[in-house]
């Protein structure tokens, strides 16, 4: 073993080197102490990683119906394995690949009660999915598309009319139109709002709070200290997402027609709280709830911490800090 093994080896870390035939060249002493405990298959994982296996099951027939759809990113991916008694523990894997190896790392899902709840990360993943396809759904078909029956029904009512009130009646339906336009802009802001690329976080944020407060009345107090910094497109995205679930929560939740938002532009890092005085919970009953736990997720993602302070009367706020600099 050369010296550069040697130090490989005492990496703090479980940490695979393996050639494109997945056959082992090195592993840390973190490695090989979980592959005494856990029943790996080193190659199965790294093809869960491509999306060519399942994070679930270990055999095709149970993966008929497996409600895990969507591939996966080998920079961060989860999968189950069993231990040596034969409980299903689930992981955290990573990839890097080379011209002619690569890097495989493991953790264990360290939160006992968050793997063995009903709300684990296989749920959270597919459920939040399903959130999301149903909603874009029902505004597709309570929205646009009946938008659009109405302006078939009206373009075919056309030839009946007379000569001398179709005009006026091409000019009714070509306002729908812009009308359904403008819809269509909206269910788009919503999925990824232009703004956002466009031109900025800050910009984007005020775009949705005036078209909130425009569309529910909720108010929405927003503010901006410390010198504004560029952030990437990841950033932008997690900060803007977060900031919407959490008016969304305000909205739903609080009891109250207000909020603030406030966003603190440090030396390093972002700092931005949402809080209203409204009815509050507890935190130990709601922490799991796909909306808190989105939230979780995507601080987590672009290395951030996320702080919720709630209690029964008592108001909610929701902090979270992340590094200016992916």
């Amino acid at each position: 073993m050369n010296e550069e093994q040697k130090f490989f080896r005492h990496i703090q870390k479980a940490i695979w080197l393996l050639t494109d035939g997945y056959e082992v060249l090195c592993r840390t002493k973190f490695a090989e102490e979980m592959e005494q405990l856990y029943l790996f298959d080193l190659k199965k994982i790294v093809e869960i990683s491509l999306g060519e296996g399942c994070a679930l099951h270990n055999t095709q027939k149970k993966c008929l119906q497996c409600p895990l759809e969507e591939r996966l990113s080998p920079k961060g991916f989860p999968f189950k394995a069993f231990t040596k008694t034969h409980e299903l523990i689930e992981f955290w894997g990573r990839v890097d690949f080379s011209e002619d190896q690569l890097m495989l790392q493991i953790d264990l899902v360290t939160n006992e009660a968050e793997a063995t709840s009903d709300h684990s990360m296989f749920d959270y993943l597919n459920g939040v999915r399903e959130i999301e396809r149903k909603k874009i759904a029902q505004d597709l078909h309570d929205g646009i598309a009946q938008s659009v029956y109405s302006l078939m029904l009206e373009t075919r009512g056309v030839k009946w009319i007379e000569k001398a009130q179709q005009e006026d009646k091409l000019r009714e339906i070509d306002q729908h139109f812009s009308e359904v336009l403008t819809e269509i802009k909206n269910l788009a802001g919503e999925l990824r709002p232009m703004s956002l690329d466009e031109f900025g976080l800050i910009p984007a944020l005020e775009q949705f709070i005036k078209r909130t407060i425009e569309m529910t009345g909720f108010e929405i107090e927003f503010l901006v200290t410390g010198v504004e910094r560029p952030l990437s497109e990841t950033l932008r995205t997690a900060v803007y997402r977060m900031i919407q679930e959490a008016i969304a929560n305000a909205m739903k939740y609080s009891g109250e027609n207000q909020a603030r938002v406030t966003l603190d532009y440090q030396e390093e890092t972002l700092f931005v709280v949402i809080e209203d005085s409204g009815q509050g919970f507890r935190l130990s009953k709601e922490e799991k709830g796909f909306g808190l736990m989105n939230m979780k997720e995507r601080a987590h993602a672009v290395s951030g911490e996320l702080t919720i302070e709630s209690q029964p009367n008592q108001g909610t706020k929701v902090s979270f800090t992340i590094p200016v600099k992916e």
